[in-house]
């Protein structure tokens, strides 16, 4: 089974950065999500869900620790926004 996700646009208000580069944001992302969908279960949960065309907007979540990593706060709302997940964050 193959998982194409396309991110068509993705709105950071520079704030939010807080010192990391755009690029090391867009790769948090896509290691974490990678990870998240090898987990068990993911990929059920996904076959249950379909075609998805856009994510409801979320809320950015809370970090877990003083240096958690803005990429990995987004993957856990894109995770959660695909219903695969609501527990279990990564620190990274």
């Amino acid at each position: 089974m193959s998982i194409v996700l396309h991110i068509e646009r993705l709105v950071l208000d520079e704030a939010l950065l807080n010192g990391e580069r755009a690029g090391a944001v867009r790769t948090a992302i896509e290691r974490e999500l990678a990870q998240r969908l090898a987990q068990p279960g993911a990929i059920g949960a996904l076959r249950g869900i379909g075609t998805v065309e856009t994510l409801p907007p979320a809320t950015l979540p809370a970090p877990a620790h003083p240096r958690e990593r803005l990429g990995t706060r987004i993957a856990t709302a894109m995770h959660q926004g695909l219903g695969i997940g609501h527990g279990g964050r990564r620190t990274s």
